[in-house]
């Protein structure tokens, strides 16, 4: 007897190669009725079904958990990944613990069948992505978050960096701030450098310069933008764009360590728009990242190649929002 294949059995019936491989592998989430019609499609045609493929299992690394964006992004693809049959798992790159390329080679051992990699070397553009390369030769299905590598055929999923901090900086001018400082992240990481070219474009559009002192260039951690928003009040800064919502926590400490209030005396305004933002004490104004939208997107393409599909790699640039809350007010 000929054997049907996955793609064959999805189109008779009218569902996704995902749902016929939940059939085949005997997994939840599938309605009877449809469990009935992809089986009954197989009796139909006197054929056998294909054999049930062993479960997709691939590696979501992101660069540390203290950013409460990269868990909520891993889990979110996780969760994308998890309605096509894909089994995740998530490790941290830290630097105390196992690095990224740690992880790669461990995954690479275990026959891992594709990546997802958040934040990594790959938002670096000096770093050494030669792994990367080796991986890709060994058709290793990837996707890259937050950054890419130069002439690397893979999809990539980002937002635009500059056009958030350039949002940022057009709000605070419509509230007549003029002294706008940016607490920016390490400048050798993509996403920082994106994010100042967006802070300088609109500062030159509507004030004709950039002062170089209102610029900081520290890490994405609550002490970076602590010791950043102290250097940036010090330079007369009355309102602070933050690298991250984490960054502008620590920046809001500092304002009330000089005996400033927020948003009376300095706005901030974070980026992310994590669940520190909400609960922060103001609420954050912050430059929203499409979580969601950017899980879709990444899940989509991992599992396009996971299946055999060979679709171009596709660059993803998804627009950021911003998001006002109390943490913003006019110029005092």
């Amino acid at each position: 007897m000929a054997r049907l294949s996955v793609r064959t059995i999805a189109k008779r019936v009218g569902v996704s190669a995902a749902t016929v491989s939940r059939v085949l592998n005997d997994r939840p989430g599938v309605a009877e009725e449809t469990r009935d019609r992809v089986l009954r499609a197989i009796r139909e045609q006197g054929m056998v079904a294909p054999a049930p493929a062993t479960e997709p299992f691939v590696g979501i690394i992101v660069p540390e958990l203290d950013n409460p964006v990269f868990p909520l992004l891993a889990g979110a693809i996780e969760a994308k990944l998890g309605a096509h049959g894909v089994t995740a798992m998530i490790g941290s790159s830290t630097r105390r613990g196992p690095t990224e390329l740690d992880y790669l080679a461990s995954l690479a051992r275990q026959r891992i069948h594709g990546l997802v990699l958040i934040s990594g070397r790959h938002a670096n553009p000096s770093a050494d992505h030669g792994f990367y390369w080796q991986l890709h030769q060994r058709h290793l299905p990837m996707v890259l978050v937050g950054g890419h590598v130069k002439d690397l055929p893979v999809s990539t999923v980002t937002t635009d960096e500059a056009a958030g901090a350039a949002m940022a900086v057009a709000h605070l001018r419509s509230l007549g701030h003029t002294r706008i400082g940016l607490a920016g992240g390490q400048g050798y990481l993509r996403p920082s450098q994106n994010r100042l070219r967006g802070y300088r474009r609109e500062m030159r559009r509507w004030f004709g310069h950039v002062d170089d002192s209102l610029y900081v260039e520290t890490d994405y951690s609550l002490t970076g933008g602590h010791a950043a928003a102290r250097a940036l009040l010090a330079a007369g800064a009355t309102a602070i764009v933050a690298g991250s919502d984490l960054m502008a926590l620590g920046a809001l400490g500092a304002v009330r360590e000089a005996g400033l209030s927020v948003p009376e005396d300095v706005s901030v305004i974070g980026y992310d728009d994590s669940y520190l933002a909400y609960h922060s004490n103001p609420p954050l104004t912050t430059v929203r990242q499409p979580v969601e939208q950017m899980a879709a997107a990444v899940a989509s393409a991992l599992w396009e190649r996971l299946q055999g599909y060979h679709t171009p790699h596709v660059d993803h640039v998804f627009p950021p929002s911003l998001i006002a809350r109390a943490s913003t007010g006019p110029r005092a």
